[in-house]
């Protein structure tokens, strides 16, 4: 063991207890961050003889194209390196029953995989090896690069992706959509030169993260880490992702799709960022409003009416912000009724707040299932991930239950009253033309909500 990480691991004190203890999740056995700014978070969890490994490096989306090239580059990652074939990259994953996989967006790059506990070490040393030099010759990129245009082409038929793009533009406006939102001709446009100036400038140890959970040693795995990983060029200063601006609610946007039996409708209203003190009093409000089976919105919309076989709210969170979202699939004839439903839900939250008991349900639900979905060790390494990316410390999950019951009803009222008002929600309908005619605004595009 070097110096450096004995001195770190002294600081952690006696080992915490493993899973979940008394309704709360274990705190992390470890979590520094190496001189290259790459910051590891370390959980002993020896379930079963596996590691789960989480990597996420943040960065920022700038120019249109650019996210068609991170993901390209994401598909070549887990495909060799530059002194590794892919077949003898695969072989060397298989020799330890590892996997690796990678994936991209507009704000980060992420890789996800496990192994064989005693595989750990050779495994992190091939993930390094191809983050510091992916595999970037014609032979290897053509392949992925037609590969990567095709799945692209292929989702902006599907009505949930339609959504979803359609959505993004209403929110933020169409350059920003065409920033974050890759299309199939820029994907089919990369070149192995853009490969090589999005790894230079988006692939830096610098504000990364390294998860591992699973049947290890805390201290020996820090080893490994600073070992394999210190060498991992920082990459450029400031390239963090870019905090979604505040948007207006308004007229929902109409995507037309004719001859569907089925619209899909997504409805969007900005909140608070995760590491707000008042996020827990939107959590709890939001599972009483669409978040959970027994919600106010399920019960109408689903069990009352029969509109809607699939529904929900959440609060969907990225660093700096949040949204809550609420989404719906109905059948054609059913889609002017639901939408009218969600309305009247939204404007009862604030007509009749959530009562004592609607309100101990919810915070009985979030600490309950919080626990049961972190207790498997590639669930909980993947949250832990996701909630670093958002800005919130590694002891959040383990805060989780505390931070509930912190909570007033005043509080949940209050932040019924605050984000769940109609006039602040927009979205768009994916839908044929006829199922939404009452409530189109002229030739717009645009329907009344």
């Amino acid at each position: 063991m070097t110096a450096g990480v004995a001195k770190n691991l002294l600081s952690y004190g006696s080992r915490p207890e493993k899973g979940v203890v008394a309704g709360r999740l274990q705190l992390p056995d470890a979590d520094l961050t190496l001189g290259n700014g790459l910051r590891v978070v370390v959980c002993s969890a020896p379930v079963v003889p596996l590691v789960e490994i989480r990597l996420t490096v943040p960065y920022a989306a700038t120019a249109p194209g650019e996210v068609a090239h991170c993901q390209l580059l994401a598909e070549l990652l887990p495909r060799g390196s530059a002194h590794r074939s892919a077949g003898d990259h695969d072989a060397a994953l298989a020799a330890h029953g590892a996997t690796l996989n990678a994936s991209a967006d507009a704000r980060k790059l992420t890789v996800t995989g496990h192994t064989m506990a005693d595989g750990l070490p050779p495994v992190l040393a091939l993930l390094a090896e191809a983050l510091r030099g992916p595999r970037l010759t014609e032979e290897a990129v053509a392949p992925e690069r037609e590969r990567l245009a095709r799945r692209i082409r292929l989702a902006t038929h599907q009505p949930a992706a339609l959504a979803q793009h359609a959505l993004l533009r209403r929110r933020y406006g169409e350059e920003r959509a065409a920033r974050w939102q890759p299309t199939p001709e820029q994907a089919a446009a990369c070149t192995r030169d853009d490969l090589a100036r999005v790894h230079a400038r988006h692939l830096g140890a610098r504000g990364a993260v390294l998860v591992l959970v699973g049947d290890l040693e805390p201290e020996e795995a820090l080893v490994w880490v600073t070992e394999l990983f210190g060498a991992w060029e920082p990459g450029p200063e400031g390239d963090l992702p870019e905090v979604p601006p505040w948007f207006p609610g308004g007229p929902l946007r109409h995507v037309d799709r004719p001859g569907a039996v089925q619209s899909v409708i997504r409805l969007a209203a900005p909140a608070l960022p995760r590491t707000d003190p008042g996020y827990p009093a939107l959590h709890l409000a939001q599972l009483v409003f669409g978040g959970s089976f027994a919600s106010r919105l399920v019960a109408r919309l689903r069990e009352d009416k029969g509109y809607a076989y699939q529904l929900g709210s959440g609060v969907e969170s990225v660093p700096g912000a949040s949204t809550l979202m609420v989404e719906a699939d109905t059948a054609a004839e059913h889609t002017v009724a639901a939408l009218a439903v969600i309305r009247e839900e939204l404007e009862r939250m604030a007509a009749e707040p959530p009562s004592a008991r609607e309100i101990d349900a919810a915070r009985s639900y979030a600490a309950g299932s919080t626990a049961t979905a972190m207790s498997a060790p590639g669930a909980l390494a993947s949250g832990l991930a996701n909630l670093l990316h958002v800005g919130v410390g590694a002891d959040w999950l383990h805060n989780w239950g505390p931070l509930l019951d912190g909570v007033s009803p005043d509080q949940v009222g209050e932040a019924a009253r605050r984000f769940f008002r109609p006039a602040d929600v927009t979205g768009v309908v994916v839908a044929d033309e006829r199922a939404v005619v009452p409530l189109c605004r002229g030739t717009t595009g645009e329907l009344s909500f």
